[in-house]
């Protein structure tokens, strides 16, 4: 394989008893925890990554370390909490572009 990794086992492993550990907790709080739950773990993913990632996912991996905790404080706010995932989506959505090599709108 000659692709570049960039997530080291231990972060791995790190990132899945964070998934594991939020899906079990889930059975105990409000549905509405279950977002701000995958959040966490994409800022976490986004802040192990970042230094090792190509220059088409920095810009994007930087926005979710930054935006991401601002998201958590917006979760009493639906209407702004929908606009930040919605822009958090849209930045995805780009950030595959890129990867693909395809442009926005093409």
């Amino acid at each position: 394989m000659s692709e570049n990794w960039v997530l080291k086992e231990d972060e791995a492993v790190e990132l899945l008893a964070l998934l594991i550990t939020s899906a079990r907790i889930q059975l105990d709080e409000p549905a509405h925890y279950g977002p701000l739950r995958l959040l966490t773990a994409t800022e976490r993913l986004s802040g192990m990554i970042f230094e090792r990632s190509s220059e088409k996912s920095c810009d994007f991996l930087q926005e979710n370390i930054e935006r991401i905790p601002e998201l958590h404080m917006a979760m009493s706010d639906l209407e702004a909490y929908t606009a930040g995932l919605d822009e958090r989506c849209r930045a995805a959505a780009a950030c595959l572009l890129r990867h693909s090599g395809l442009s926005e709108g093409g």
